[in-house]
């Protein structure tokens, strides 16, 4: 039996105590033949945990159950009473809530979340239903991106990815729903799950897909079919705010946000020693921008630095507002855009 102890040492006011996981041959295959890796990242409730990033693997002998992924459906009908519903081939989900006339958003999280505990998604499903009468779907896959096995839950994003396909073909081929309807929006982990799951769509295609702080972590040297990219739809739009740590730094979409230079930290994120606070600033800045009708606007720009010097001030005339940006095909590239460090974020730009 091996005993991963992690102690955690912080100011007396967020002072912890050591967390302990047991790692019982059942919850393992053989021990990989290298030391085991690993690093601190934050869970849905912003409580930084340990992952294992190589070096020991949960035990993965079986293809992760289909049960293990749930649907749940918020609309203006039940705001916040949600119509839960799993699919498999012998029961395939009918949600009486959901209206075809509708939009539809697709919420995915991240490593070590769940539909229970997410912060993420009562805030952009609330941010949604107070914007416009949208069908929002939160997708819990939090079985197979538990805690501390972040390896195992980067390499089960494809496996979500396949069956949230299946999912929206099942939505468009029992319904009059359109793939054209559907905007997936995918958290850490979350952001590679919508973008690949355009890519297993057998109905057609989602026009817009949106990646919060897509994870670097274990994807930086993945190839563009195995994590979020430009390729997967007619908008991708990537909102950067851990860049180079947790989350990726580098353009992945048409269109990437960059508040505050994208990096970590991010204004307001006092003691952030594991991006836990600027990781997540993501789709706090996300939730705000979709029910402000000002602020959150973004100039394009070669680099952070041009962009605060006042090198691209001229480029307004191509600016965009995080969150609300229609598609123009005129308008792609690197976006940057200076927020408040508490909320409200969102500030008009002064460049």
């Amino acid at each position: 039996m091996l005993y991963l102890i992690l102690l955690i040492f912080l100011p007396h006011s967020e002072l912890k105590s050591f967390k302990k996981y047991e790692v019982t041959e059942e919850m393992t295959e053989e021990r990989v033949d290298e030391d085991i890796k690993w690093m601190l990242l934050p869970n849905g409730r912003g409580d930084p945990q340990l992952a294992i990033i190589s070096g020991l693997e949960k035990n993965s002998a079986a293809e992760p159950l289909v049960e293990n992924i749930k649907f749940y459906l918020y609309t203006r009908d039940n705001p916040t009473r949600a119509e839960m519903q799993t699919m498999d081939k012998n029961c395939l989900p009918i949600f009486k809530y959901f209206r075809s006339q509708r939009k539809t958003k697709v919420l995915v999280h991240g490593f070590g979340d769940s539909a229970e505990d997410s912060l993420m998604f009562p805030l952009l499903r609330d941010a949604f239903l107070n914007y416009n009468d949208y069908n929002i779907f939160t997708v819990d896959w939090s079985e197979l991106a538990a805690v501390p096995w972040y390896n195992s839950a980067a390499k089960n994003t494809k496996h979500v990815s396949k069956h949230l396909a299946s999912f929206i073909d099942h939505l468009t081929s029992s319904t009059d729903a359109r793939t054209d309807d559907f905007h997936l929006i995918g958290f850490s982990l979350g952001a590679h799950v919508v973008g690949l799951t355009n890519n297993e769509l057998k109905s057609g295609k989602v026009k817009h897909i949106t990646g919060l702080d897509p994870a670097e972590v274990l994807f930086s040297s993945s190839s563009p079919e195995e994590r979020l990219d430009y390729s997967q739809a007619k908008l991708v739009e990537v909102v950067h705010t851990s860049g180079g740590f947790l989350g990726f730094k580098k353009r992945l979409g048409h269109r990437d946000f960059y508040p505050n230079g994208g990096a970590w930290p991010q204004p307001g994120c006092k003691i952030d020693y594991a991006a836990v606070c600027s990781h997540r600033r993501a789709y706090y800045y996300y939730a705000e921008a979709i029910t402000k009708s000002e602020g959150f606007i973004a100039v394009p720009c070669p680099s952070y630095e041009d962009y605060t010097s006042g090198a691209c001030s001229n480029n307004t005339d191509l600016s965009v507002q995080l969150g609300k940006a229609p598609f123009d095909k005129s308008k792609e590239g690197n976006y940057y855009l200076i927020t408040n460090s508490d909320s409200p974020y969102g500030k008009v730009s002064k460049h």
